[in-house]
């Protein structure tokens, strides 16, 4: 009997000896460091053909949990962005930034070394663009520049003043994590559409808005320059829907993300450079059931496309000027 109680014994003893290890590994995963990111569609992943898994903020998160930085502590993704806002919905009372900031502060207070966020991902300002085509702008509802010339500056104004607010609320909440800021691609660069030269001017436009944020030393912030690596390949890396990036374009912006978390510069695979600039974009279909579709951002297709020329070329008349004249910030 005593020989038959043994193996049951030696059991028991095993499964004491792992029970240990087993609530060491848990506690592990409680106390592993957080990857949160904040943005819009392009962060949501919209344009992968798995947003979440091929969308850039799952393809960065993937990269940093089995890199040498994170191996053994591990590593968790929060992903708080919204496909759809805008600068100003991310600063909203109750939004993201306020989501962002309440996550970072419980992990920062509560005790427990080791769970603090300390990688922030925000892209956002392209749907500020978007709603110059939107119903009820008045790029749409006058056929006089000037009404969508102040639309335009009342746009670059929001996205400079919120996009400020909301890295200053996050460098003060997380004083030591690396905040990274993605800006802006022009959909259309190198592929001949006749809108690209006037998205270019658009999105030129925005991203000196944001540059002039992130140039602020006291904030530290690290930036992801996508509208440079973009710049030509718009029909390489862009979705069929025209606006957002594809399989491939997330990747790219997913090593760019990492780069400047490794405070490097991006390493663009081969094979994602293998196309030409220059290549046809994706065609965009002009039918009625075609503009009766959304791009994800919840701005139908068929007003972006037979709209943006409008909205555009009203930009060309404002520069950095503008802002500097009418004290805007």
């Amino acid at each position: 009997m005593g020989f038959r109680l043994m193996p049951l014994l030696a059991a028991f003893l095993s499964l004491a000896l792992l029970a240990p290890n087993s609530q060491t590994r848990q506690a592990r995963a409680q106390e592993a460091p957080v990857y949160l990111a904040l943005g819009d569609s392009l962060a949501v992943g919209v344009g992968a053909s798995n947003p979440s898994t091929l969308g850039y903020v799952a393809r960065a998160y993937g990269s940093l949990r089995t890199s040498e930085r994170y191996g053994q502590s591990g590593l968790e993704v929060i992903n708080l962005s919204v496909a759809g806002a805008t600068s100003s919905d991310l600063v909203a009372a109750g939004g993201q930034l306020d989501l962002a900031i309440d996550e970072i502060a419980s992990r920062s207070g509560n005790g427990t070394a080791g769970d603090e966020v300390e990688i922030i991902s925000v892209d956002i300002g392209g749907n500020d663009l978007l709603s110059l085509v939107a119903p009820g702008s008045p790029c749409l509802e006058s056929a006089s520049v000037e009404p969508c010339r102040a639309a335009f500056g009342d746009v670059l104004s929001a996205i400079q003043n919120n996009l400020a607010d909301a890295l200053a609320r996050l460098r003060v909440t997380a004083p030591e994590a690396i905040i990274v800021v993605v800006d802006l691609y022009n959909p259309y660069s190198g592929t001949g559409d006749l809108r690209e030269a006037i998205a270019e001017l658009g999105v030129g436009q925005a991203n000196g808005v944001i540059s002039a944020v992130t140039a602020d030393p006291n904030l530290r912030l690290r930036t992801v320059a996508i509208g440079q690596l973009f710049s030509g390949r718009g029909g390489q890396w862009v979705a069929p829907d025209g606006i957002h990036p594809n399989d491939n374009g997330h990747a790219v912006i997913a090593e760019a993300v990492l780069a400047a978390v490794d405070s490097r510069e991006p390493a663009i695979p081969d094979d994602l450079l293998s196309v030409s600039p220059g290549a046809t974009a994706p065609a965009m279909d002009t039918s009625a059931e075609e503009d009766a579709s959304t791009n994800g951002d919840g701005v139908p297709t068929g007003l972006f496309a037979g709209a943006i020329t409008v909205a555009f070329l009203a930009a060309i008349a404002v520069s950095g000027a503008y802002f500097v004249a009418s004290g805007r910030r």
